[in-house]
């Protein structure tokens, strides 16, 4: 669980210092945007200051700049305004004249261009200029030109915000205005913080559940499930995992009954390969023992029960190994359109000797897409197994029911049992019945790679009816 905490401790500290940042981000910008403001509007709401100096009480005159006119413009502006600074300046940008003393002046030429530029706007333009008192600090200005019958006199030049002034309004800033803006920050961040902790905190307990969950699963408890909770997060994860887990277990049931039905079935034939072998061992240690004891007749008699029980042996021995190789990973059916009454009515004729078969409609001319030699197996054990254990004449027939042809096997004998009904009656290869059955295991496995459903039953307590249907071919896929 150490890995996970120093993971959200992590977290934790990067959702901390991004807020702290944004919350640094925030106060800039918001002080910007209010120092502009209240700059941009203050200079929009005086923008016609010093044009009206220029109309009603311009200094400049045809006898040359009168002092006492700008002593009365420097009274009246103080009068309506005190923090505006007048400044009058000749055409090329130098002050002429100002109200205060020489040496409050730092810089005497005031560059003229951005003056043009807010007469040409109409003072609608928000333009910093330069304060001769204060030229390391450009401020919002009023100007206008001042124009004479010989063309331009000079410019008056207002300064909006003069240095006490700022003085005043930093300090209202740092005793007012930035207190507030801060609380309400820290506020912010608080609550921000707050809640980002709180919803870590959760996603961290749902983190720790889902570490136990799969804690248990590693360490073998393959029930162990996520709870599953609606509009949650982390849903997709866990509804994911629980389908791949219930899948996993699910295979893993298959393959532990796979490998049980294994070992059931290798017990069955064994015994089943012994019977015949032991009897096979008995008839030859007979002529071994009684060599020159038994007649002519005798001892063709026991050889011919040799050679019989080993070719059952070598037959049973060649039925596992062509079931355990359509059952390997590998396998593959070579599937092609054919007339499936063709092959059955070749098969009956090679298998049925002198077994009596009645065959109703064996000459559909039906197609079928399978694995002809697969499917020459199918009809050929299907056959074998009603001569081996039925009694009387075996029944086949063919018949199309939707769109599918039914293949139909039957003969009178021993019933079914159960067991080997279900097995067979089962979708897929299903749990092998005690009895190995091997012909059969190998129908229903070849039935299965064809996707076609095989069917058994018991009919009146005495015919025993095997059937499968098939996809009729009509050209136009599998």
């Amino acid at each position: 669980m150490r890995q996970p905490l120093a993971i959200f401790r992590r977290i934790y500290i990067v959702v901390f210092l991004l807020i702290a940042l944004l919350g640094l981000l925030f106060i800039g910008v918001t002080y910007l945007a209010t120092t502009s403001f209240y700059a941009a509007s203050t200079q929009l709401l005086n923008k016609d200051v010093a044009a009206h100096i220029a109309r009603f009480t311009s200094p400049y005159g045809r006898e040359g700049f009168d002092r006492q006119k700008a002593d009365s413009v420097f009274y009246q502006a103080m009068v309506i305004s005190p923090s505006a600074e007048v400044y009058f300046l000749d055409t090329a940008g130098r002050v002429i004249y100002f109200h205060g003393v020489p040496a409050e002046i730092r810089q005497w030429q005031v560059s003229v261009d951005p003056l043009q530029r807010y007469i040409q706007s109409g003072g609608l333009h928000y333009i910093n200029g330069p304060d001769p008192r204060d030229p390391d600090h450009p401020k919002i200005f009023s100007a206008a030109a001042v124009e004479g019958s010989s063309g331009r006199l000079g410019y008056i030049y207002v300064i909006l915000g003069n240095q006490q002034y700022r003085s005043v309004t930093q300090m209202l800033v740092n005793s007012r205005v930035t207190p507030m803006v801060l609380g309400a920050v820290m506020f912010i961040l608080a609550i921000s913080l707050l809640i980002t902790v709180l919803y870590i905190h959760r996603f961290q307990r749902r983190f720790d559940e889902m570490t136990r969950v799969l804690e248990r699963f590693r360490a073998g408890d393959f029930k162990a499930r996520f709870v599953e909770r609606e509009k949650d997060e982390l849903e997709l994860v866990t509804s994911s995992f629980n389908k791949l887990a219930d899948l996993l277990l699910d295979n893993i049931d298959r393959v532990t009954a796979s490998e049980k039905e294994r070992r059931d079935f290798m017990v069955n034939i064994s015994h089943d390969l012994r019977t015949p072998l032991a009897i096979a061992r008995g008839y030859a240690e007979t002529l071994q023992l009684k060599k020159g004891q038994l007649s002519v007749e005798e001892e063709k008699e026991y050889g011919e029960l040799v050679v019989s029980k080993m070719r059952l042996v070598e037959k049973m021995v060649g039925q596992l190994f062509e079931l355990s190789k359509m059952e390997s990973a590998s396998f593959e059916m070579r599937r092609e359109p054919f007339v499936f009454s063709e092959v059955l009515q070749e098969v009956v004729g090679a298998v049925a000797g002198d077994l009596t078969v009645d065959c109703r409609n064996c000459t559909d001319g039906s197609y079928v897409y399978a694995d002809i030699s697969m499917m020459e197996r199918v009809v050929q054990n299907l056959v074998v197994n009603a001569k081996a254990y039925g009694r009387g004449q075996v029944m086949i027939g063919l018949s199309q029911v939707g769109g599918e042809l039914v293949f139909r096997i039957g003969n009178e004998g021993e019933p079914l049992t159960g067991g080997l009904l279900d097995w067979i009656n089962a979708s897929g290869d299903g749990a092998r019945p005690k009895k190995p059955a091997i012909g059969l295991a190998i129908v229903k496995k070849i039935l299965t790679l064809h996707a076609y459903p095989f069917h058994a039953e018991v009919i009146n307590e005495k015919l025993n009816v095997f059937s499968f249907r098939m996809q009729v071919y009509t050209g136009t896929g599998e």
